[in-house]
């Protein structure tokens, strides 16, 4: 009995089920009966999953570029989603601040109790301008609730709004990281009050998922060099901050309210303008893009200053795969579907690499 028994466990573990019977009563020998057990009757493994934030140039000039960074955006998730990294929350700051410094401008979670309604936004906006309230700062209070729980056909009106208000241009901001990091090491605080616009970015950003992936939306000119005093926030290298971690190992420049991620599990992707290009070979080579729409040319440009490359370098040299860069003008022209994938098969490897 007891061979049988174990018989019986081994087949099973093999990946299959047998049932033993008995000797029949009139004498016949015994069954054997196999029951194969498929492999997709296991069940799924469960899912990877990341947080998205965007880092978008919001200068007055980008109003004209909304639709196109909205296409970005959608683009990539659907494209993340699709390879089965689930985006379990999306925020957008700005890459230089307002006078309330890093907040975040708009976003959305899977948590969220209601799912937005397809352009709200639009709805609230042509409901406030005929009762004669159209500047920004007037419109945060109003607004702010659709901006926190954004749906896909209001990012393009809401991006367009933030822009167009003047108060991202970043006058005086020499660092492309000051704000992003000062985002980062703000995770766990408190929000500004809904009078001011406040979006709770401790509740969106709460605790760490498989990935944080920073993804960079900049069509002009960088302020700074890498390395330069100039991009040092308080006095220390962009780089040395993102690959910096505290005592539990995580990145120390995210301060999640639980938990913390290390440096190999957020990856940051650049989609700007080329750097250290001419402005005629820039312009030669977007045109070249089936489908640039060449009137951007007036809102965008290349930059004689290099940042993204040797950030994307370094994180890549300390954590493999951290870093990824995308040419803006691929992805704005008719066929932005290789460039997505290109970008979103290199973050899916790292997330399944961990």
């Amino acid at each position: 009995m007891k061979a049988r028994y174990l018989a019986l466990v081994l087949i099973v573990a093999s990946g299959g089920c047998t049932i033993v019977t008995p000797a029949s009563p009139d004498g016949g020998k015994t069954k054997i009966i196999e029951i194969p057990i498929r492999p997709d009757a296991l069940p799924p493994p469960k899912p990877l999953e990341a947080s998205v934030l965007y880092v978008a140039n919001l200068q007055r000039s980008s109003a004209n570029l909304a639709g196109q960074y909205a296409g970005i955006m959608t683009g990539f998730e659907a494209y993340l989603q699709s390879v089965g990294l689930s985006i379990v929350n999306m925020g957008l700051i700005s890459t230089y601040g307002d006078q309330f410094g890093p907040r975040l401008l708009l976003g959305r979670s899977q948590a969220a109790q209601s799912t937005p309604s397809s352009l709200a936004l639009l709805g609230l906006l042509a409901a406030e301008a005929d009762a004669g309230v159209t500047d920004y700062q007037s419109l945060l209070p109003l607004i702010a609730g659709t901006l926190g729980n954004i749906d896909d056909a209001d990012l393009q009106p809401a991006l367009q709004l933030l822009a167009s208000s003047g108060d991202f241009d970043g006058d005086g901001e020499t660092s492309e990281a000051e704000n992003l990091i000062g985002f980062g090491a703000g995770l766990n605080a408190a929000a500004l009050p809904p009078a001011l616009g406040g979006i709770d970015r401790s509740a969106l950003f709460d605790q760490p998922h498989d990935l944080f992936i920073v993804v960079y939306l900049q069509p002009l000119p960088r302020r700074c060099a890498l390395p330069s005093a100039a991009c040092n926030v308080h006095g220390q290298s962009p780089t040395d901050i993102f690959l910096g971690t505290g005592a539990d190992g995580g990145a120390s420049w995210l301060t999640f309210a639980s938990g913390s991620i290390s440096p190999e599990q957020v990856v940051q992707v650049s989609i700007a303008t080329s750097e250290g290009e001419s402005e005629a070979a820039f312009q030669a080579r977007c045109t070249a893009v089936p489908g640039f729409p060449l009137n951007d040319f007036d809102v965008i440009g290349p930059s004689p200053n290099a940042y993204f490359t040797p950030l994307m370098a370094a994180l890549n040299a300390a954590h493999p795969g951290t870093g990824h860069s995308g040419d803006f003008c691929n992805l704005i022209g008719s066929s932005p579907q290789p460039a997505i994938k290109t970008l979103g098969d290199g973050v899916a490897a790292v997330a399944t690499s961990h």
